[in-house]
């Protein structure tokens, strides 16, 4: 179990760094969301037993992110339409998996409502994106907390990319570039962070508390959202360039994504 839940972080760890995926999204892919979220909310009712299911994962996380920066940095500057591909691709193919949830609980498919507006929701911060912002050298004390709140709405509800939002507040960059350069953090870089990690926490245990009871009491509404969510999350990945060999990358990257997801 336990190296099982460490791959599985490492993999959600992705969602953490790349613009457009959300960690949300590969936990729903992986079938475990619900399943964290509830052991997150219950923690100290049955601690132990909880903890012991989370560290595996939350320590994948962090080693994910930790070791994977520079790569992302790298693939993100060298071959980014190649990535966005294969991204669009692995989320493309949990849609089937996440429609057969619905199905097997609801006997529903979606809601239509929650889904429109979610996906309308994705359209237009997809919109404000494509608009030019600032990019933070020295972000303020303010900017940060907004930065920690909408990065933990990010990292927990599928389908947002907390790592877009982080790039529509211009400070995306530079999180990753401190990510990818641990050695270089002083005491200024550290004073600056501290009310990201603040509000980080602060938020996410609220939204994971919100999500939590949303899915339990009106699950349908919730995950079609998500879908929405979900599919609106595609519009941020898709690089606008269009070629055959590309569209076998992202061919490969759905049948692969709908495979492990039944």
């Amino acid at each position: 179990m336990f190296l099982k839940n460490f791959i599985f972080g490492l993999i959600i760890g992705i969602g953490f760094i790349i613009p457009g995926v959300s960690g949300g999204v590969l936990a729903t892919i992986l079938g475990i969301y619900e399943k964290i979220l509830d052991k997150i909310s219950n923690l100290f009712i049955d601690f132990k037993k909880n903890i012991t299911y989370l560290l595996p994962i939350f320590f994948g996380i962090f080693l994910s992110v930790l070791l994977l920066s520079k790569i992302i940095l790298y693939l993100l500057n060298n071959n980014y339409i190649f990535i966005s591909y294969v991204f669009m691709g692995l989320i493309t193919g949990c849609i089937p998996f996440l429609l057969k949830e619905v199905k097997n609980k609801t006997n529903k498919y979606i809601s239509i409502f929650p889904f429109i507006l979610s996906f309308i929701f994705g359209l237009f911060l997809f919109i404000i994106q494509n608009n030019n912002f600032n990019n933070y050298t020295n972000p303020n004390f303010l900017i940060m907390i907004i930065g920690g709140i909408i990065y933990s709405i990010g990292k927990i509800i599928p389908g947002i990319s907390g790592a877009a939002l982080l790039m529509l507040l211009g400070i995306y960059e530079y999180l990753l570039n401190i990510i990818a350069n641990p050695f270089m953090i002083n005491l200024n870089i550290i004073i600056t962070l501290i009310p990201f990690f603040i509000s980080f926490l602060i938020s996410a245990i609220f939204i994971i508390k919100l999500i939590n009871y949303l899915l339990k009491h009106y699950f349908l509404s919730t995950y079609s959202a998500i879908i929405g969510f979900i599919l609106s999350s595609l519009l941020f990945i898709y690089p606008a360039y269009f070629s055959i060999t590309y569209i076998f990358v992202f061919t490969s990257s759905f049948l692969i994504s709908y495979y492990f997801s039944q």
